[in-house]
């Protein structure tokens, strides 16, 4: 085919695919996106640069991938028909996770009735073979490098649970309903997602298809279970307030106190608060938050008469007075604000914990010294351990890690792969008798052990309580 010019090719590609992309006015800075309660602005509610140039035209535009016609596509194919009955095949074993069709969200959809913009349906999730069910995954990349403060943008992308998980992550397999553009991560990120929560909407209703497989027209319905991301992503999604704030879980609703004799402002939340009275926190029994609960807290910001007034309800309950309305941030009833945003492994685990540990170790973590314990490593105990673990992957296969640098040195070069491997598989030899008592390195297997049933492709119910009362007790030896 000779086609001479961008245009063209792009005419012939919407042409054949029916996937024309939308054009959405957007902040210059990327903050809004100018959709429902935008959509009359002139000026960005919080850079205030203005939305036109001097022409009349938008000065930066996001470029949104309807999800409808590609979902649609999909039934064009025979054989990824076939392979999108994994869902509608699966069978559960009970007693047991092997997929998220085994997880509770999932299970209670199946035995309720579908809700879109409060009306009900006569038909329950998941109740026609080719419904598919998907979540949606949202963060944000450097443009350059690992320069932290350089250009970012964010992705929303699509991963589909009807395909097996051995493929529902590779990459052509998942979808991109377009990169919200730089320079900075989105100050309002729902902004960006209304048109996909009308196409929800849509969805849920059904949206007419043909099944190549079995040449037939069906109304293809599409179900978001899940909203993935890092802890920042999904602070923006919920209109969380943060993790240094007086709230700050999205998962309970645990309290932090602060350190008011030096003025500190960001709040911290351990299970023993230093001042009473301050509650004693039980691991094994926190307030978990419910839906309910976000939706009366979010109902009475709405409501507040007073920007005080929503401000100390908002501080109070960890959330944020969110500019788009309950109503538009979930117009069908499958996403619940409560267990449909589950915990990030990568940021947990090797992003977060394990250098926070390091630091730990080597007494370099904020300036803090070792209290009343004793688990520092000294310098030349620690610069053996760099040493061994630059020369240990020298025998190891590249499929399994890429080469470690000297972890005494600089481990600025180390990714979550990097540290994930290093504590998993090398840190259980290199710091064997390497503590100056034997309880810290058995705090260390006791994180490897966690780690690893945590990475399982397959757990019981069983091995998920005893999880749940070792990370307990993981995090109490922690906090001692």
């Amino acid at each position: 085919m000779n086609i001479d010019s961008e245009y063209k090719m792009l005419k012939r590609f919407e042409g054949l695919t029916g996937i024309i992309p939308k054009k959405i006015d957007c902040c210059i800075n990327s903050c809004i996106a100018y959709t429902s309660t935008y959509s009359h602005r002139d000026t960005c509610d919080f850079c205030r640069e203005p939305r036109f140039d001097a022409h009349g035209k938008p000065r930066r535009q996001f470029s949104y991938m309807p999800l409808v016609p590609q979902l649609q596509g999909l039934f064009s194919q025979e054989d990824m028909v076939e392979t999108l009955l994994y869902r509608h095949r699966y069978t559960s074993s009970p007693g047991t996770i092997n997929d998220v069709f085994d997880g509770g969200i999932y299970q209670s959809l199946r035995d309720t009735f579908v809700l879109v913009d409060h009306v009900r349906k006569p038909y329950k999730y998941f109740s026609g073979q080719n419904d598919i069910a998907f979540s949606l995954a949202t963060d944000g990349y450097l443009l350059f490098g690992r320069n932290r403060k350089g250009p970012s943008a964010t992705p929303i992308l699509i991963q589909i649970y009807n395909l097996p998980p051995t493929i529902r992550t590779h990459q052509e397999n998942l979808i991109c309903l377009g990169v919200i553009p730089g320079p900075k991560s989105p100050k309002d990120i729902a902004s960006f997602l209304v048109p996909f929560e009308s196409e929800c909407a849509n969805l849920a209703n059904g949206a007419l298809t043909f099944d190549s497989h079995e040449r037939e027209m069906f109304w293809l319905r599409a179900y978001n279970i899940f909203k993935l991301g890092d802890i920042i992503a999904i602070e923006k999604l919920l209109e969380i307030r943060g993790h240094n704030g007086y709230a700050p879980c999205r998962s309970c609703q645990i309290t932090g106190v602060r350190n008011k004799s030096q003025n500190k402002t960001n709040y911290y939340v351990p299970l023993t608060p230093p001042t009473q009275p301050n509650p004693h926190w039980d691991p094994l029994q926190l307030p978990l938050r419910s839906h309910v609960h976000f939706e009366e807290v979010l109902q009475q910001i709405d409501e507040a008469e007073t920007a005080a007034e929503k401000e100390r309800i908002g501080k109070r309950n960890g959330l944020r007075a969110g500019y788009l309305h309950l109503s538009e941030r979930r117009r069908v009833g499958s996403i619940d604000f409560a267990k449909s945003f589950p915990w990030e492994w990568m940021h947990i685990f090797p992003e977060n914990v394990i250098p926070t540990l390091v630091k730990h170790w080597t007494g370099k973590f904020k300036g803090m010294d070792a209290g009343k314990e004793d688990y520092q490593i000294a310098d030349h105990v620690w610069a053996e351990v760099g040493e061994e673990t630059a020369a240990a992957t020298a025998n190891i296969p590249a499929a399994f890690v890429r080469v470690l640098g000297n972890i005494a040195d600089d481990h600025s070069s180390f990714t979550a792969e990097s540290w994930s491997f290093w504590i998993i598989y090398l840190a259980p030899t290199l710091l064997r008798n390497r503590f100056p008592k034997s309880k810290y390195y058995k705090h260390l297997c006791d994180l490897v052990w966690i780690m690893k049933k945590t990475l399982q492709f397959s757990i019981t119910h069983t091995e998920i309580d005893e999880l749940e009362k070792r990370i307990a007790k993981w995090v109490v030896k922690y906090e001692k």
